[in-house]
């Protein structure tokens, strides 16, 4: 079960709207749709009562939610325990955690910042999603000043009309958080080299409509699939070497943002291309000042200005961020 659709039913729940909800979470009114839908089907019961005007929760919806809270409060508890666990011989109570969406792990760091996060004991490392980088701050303030949790987000925001994020990141920054967009770049199309298709710079819909695709089970699955249609995804999941292994077999096509052509140096058998009226892709931090002020992320943030700066001309991204 997607931990997400848990954490997005409450939200439902609370707001009694799954527009609101959307907002909350970064995601289209149609994502939070479809993942009720899902959420419903696994649990195989209805949840939510649409009536024409309102929505309201049914009788097992509403038994459910606080079955639902404790369920994410152990998991946040596992994470956290699992965190500390595995830095306990050199754990750092001043140390913060960067908790980063997947697709910017996988396209965003450049080798000197992967190396700087894992071998500095100051820096802690989670993989999240945008939802719960947006939970794990607001519960973050919730906690006394000596044993706060410091946390950073590092998120990604998919979205052509650029909307998508000002609802959820409101709501953050009057709990006192700040936003700091970084750069902004796009989505390219990844390709097994061998696939004939591989010989064309700029791939139509229609081009990538004859393949299959494999895409990670974030709000870009939304994207795509309001796009694509859901026909046309034959599979989504965090774990990118599987969608690679899928992409390099010639069985399907995914997508990375364009400036993982510059950070992924490892040896791979696809390529990227480019395809029409691509979707655009910001990359920011989330945090309070005091934390995105400090030595140890502000270390991490010039290890990315040292690459960002100097691959400019490469015409993949633009720096967003105040020099």
């Amino acid at each position: 079960m997607n931990i997400e659709y848990l954490q997005y039913f409450i939200d439902v729940a609370t707001t009694k709207s799954i527009t609101q909800a959307a907002k909350l979470n970064f995601i289209s009114p149609q994502g939070m749709s479809r993942a009720m839908n899902e959420f419903e089907k696994e649990l195989d019961c209805e949840l939510l009562i649409h009536y024409s005007n309102k929505l309201d929760l049914s009788p097992i919806g509403k038994a459910l939610v606080p079955q639902v809270k404790n369920v994410i409060d152990e998991y946040n508890k596992l994470v956290s325990m699992a965190e500390i666990k595995s830095h306990a011989r050199d754990f750092d109570p001043d140390s913060i955690t960067i908790e980063c969406h997947n697709i910017a792990m996988l396209a965003f760091f450049p080798d000197a910042a992967r190396k700087f996060i894992f071998g500095n004991n100051g820096l802690l490392f989670r993989e999240s999603g945008n939802t719960q980088i947006r939970r794990s701050l607001q519960t973050s303030i919730q906690e006394p000043e000596e044993v706060r949790h410091r946390s950073i987000g590092i998120v990604c925001f998919f979205d052509q009309q650029r909307n998508s994020k000002t609802s959820g990141l409101s709501k953050l920054i009057e709990l006192g958080f700040s936003y700091r967009p970084y750069l902004a770049t796009y989505d390219k199309v990844i390709i097994s080299s061998s696939d004939s298709l591989s010989g064309k710079p700029v791939l139509s819909d229609e081009d990538i409509l004859s393949r299959k695709l494999v895409v990670t089970n974030s709000y870009l699955y939304s994207v795509l699939e309001k796009r694509f249609g859901e026909a046309a995804i034959i599979s989504s999941s965090a774990n990118f070497d599987l969608r690679k292994r899928m992409v390099e077999s010639g069985s399907c096509i995914s997508f990375l943002p364009a400036i993982a052509e510059l950070t992924r140096t490892e040896a791979c058998d696809y390529v990227f291309r480019d395809f029409d009226s691509s979707y655009d892709v910001e990359i920011g931090f989330l945090g309070q000042e005091e934390d995105l002020g400090s030595p140890q992320f502000q270390k991490l943030v010039g290890l990315l200005d040292d690459f960002y700066k100097s691959h400019l001309d490469s015409n993949l991204y633009t720096l967003l961020v105040k020099n």
